[in-house]
């Protein structure tokens, strides 16, 4: 069977690479081949447990790939021959392409612990069966040790605490949560708000075994103390699903991805790669780094999409920003860029600016949160590096204004200048807004050096 495009994988990063490719050639054939039939929106999978009554309603629809006309295969394909540009697939199909895309993801680790494979250990994973057994296990379970205290491990506990009567406990490793990609007084912050839902962090410290005689009942840690568990969340990161790539003679990086170049091309011809298997380059350091969101893997796939057949759109990722949010207790998180902490572990000079107020005015009004915005800027230049935000719902959209700020180079002066608007029930004033504000004390500070 011939199509035109072929797409491996059903998840944000191929629907979007399908749609793309459909609206810039509509005479061409796309076809999707993803191995799960009812998938789900992936980033709302911790609210399933409480906040989403049915996991049914965090179902990802097909019907914008129905609606463009792109076609749809529900399932595995096992092979690549690049030499035929050909992909076999386990119903013993085989599809012929004139381009291929790669958006195959990633498959959720386990800890590299004793008793990790025993039953009543979890990992994320993206479909609608799985997700409906783990909350109908998670609402059952009396203790709850959830390994890892990154932005899943942290959405997980939150919903847990509120959803079950369950003990929680989060083990994380590093000594803060959300330690990559926040400053320690962000961190902070945020583990004060899981801590006042009741949740236990154990932090700075290791799981060394998984313990149970057929079903988990206890994870032991390196301080030598035991949480008794009846359930365990492994949230410890994943690797990309690279097997039909890599068996194909693809390059693969150093750290287990599907090379890519800036058009997300492999080095196989009429071959690309998006989403969570491709290489993934730091926006400051180019070194490769493990990011994957959904927010990357669709901006890729709009690359992709609308590079296939010619070079259309210039070099438009420069590399990978890292731009997070989220939300813990009654405070919204959100960051992008590097951190001080980054900064200093890669040698950056940097110099920041910092500035607190209500995101409405006067903060009397309803609906008021206090909002913290910490900018990092490189020294001299003035450049912006990153940025940081908690505060209300309004950070998970100006988090997007610091990434744009980034990604267009913009510096302290800019910022300091900016022309924004402003209204009493929606923003901060604009004599104090915390964003300009961060600017200028920045500013003020490199002033102070010259």
């Amino acid at each position: 069977m011939k199509k035109n495009i072929v797409i491996i994988g059903g998840g944000p990063a191929g629907i979007i690479t399908a749609l793309t490719a459909k609206s810039v050639n509509p005479a061409k054939s796309v076809c999707v081949v993803k191995d799960i039939g009812a998938g789900v929106i992936p980033c709302a999978i911790p609210y399933t447990v409480s906040t989403i009554d049915n996991p049914r309603l965090n179902s990802a629809s097909d019907q914008p790939l129905i609606n463009a006309g792109i076609e749809i295969l529900v399932d595995k394909a096992i092979s690549l021959d690049i030499d035929s540009a050909t992909v076999s697939l386990a119903s013993g199909k085989d599809l012929s392409y004139d381009r291929l895309v790669l958006a195959t993801g990633i498959t959720p680790a386990l800890p590299p612990v004793p008793g990790a494979d025993t039953a009543g250990v979890y990992t994320i994973e993206k479909s609608l069966s799985s997700i409906s057994m783990f909350k109908e296990k998670a609402h059952s379970a009396k203790n709850i040790v959830i390994l890892g205290g990154g932005f899943i491990g942290a959405e997980f506990a939150e919903e847990l605490s509120k959803g079950t009567d369950a003990t929680v406990n989060v083990v994380e490793m590093m000594p803060k949560i959300l330690y990559t990609a926040f400053d320690d007084e962000y961190c902070d912050i945020a583990g004060e708000q899981l801590s006042n839902l009741g949740v236990n962090l154990k932090l700075g410290i290791r799981a060394t075994a998984i313990e149970g005689n057929g079903k988990v009942e206890a994870v032991t840690l390196d301080n030598g103390e035991t949480l008794p568990a009846d359930l365990v969340l492994a949230g410890v990161g994943g690797r990309p699903n690279i097997e039909i790539a890599k068996s194909a003679g693809l390059k693969i990086s150093d750290r287990g991805s599907i090379w890519v170049d800036s058009y997300m091309r492999t080095s196989a011809h009429n071959v690309f790669a998006v989403g969570d298997c491709s290489l993934k380059r730091d926006f400051f350091t180019r070194q490769e780094v493990p990011v994957w969101l959904a927010s990357t893997a669709t901006s890729e796939a709009r690359i992709a999409g609308t590079n296939l057949f010619q070079i259309r759109v210039l070099r438009q990722i420069q590399g990978t920003i890292a731009a997070f949010s989220t939300k813990l207790g009654d405070v919204c998180f959100a960051s992008a860029g590097l951190t001080c902490r980054a900064c200093d572990r890669e040698g950056f000079r940097h110099v920041t600016g910092f500035s607190e107020a209500p995101d409405r005015h006067p903060g009397c009004l309803p609906g008021a949160s206090a909002m913290k915005v910490k900018l990092v800027f490189a020294d001299r230049a003035g450049t912006l590096m990153g940025g940081q935000i908690c505060g209300g719902t309004s950070v998970g959209e100006l988090v997007n204004a610091i990434a744009v700020g980034i990604q267009k180079q913009l510096n302290v002066r800019e910022l300091d200048m900016m022309q924004i608007a402003t209204h009493p029930l929606l923003t901060s004033a604009p004599t104090v807004h915390p964003f300009i504000e961060s600017a200028h004390m920045a500013l003020r500070k490199l002033r102070e050096k010259s």
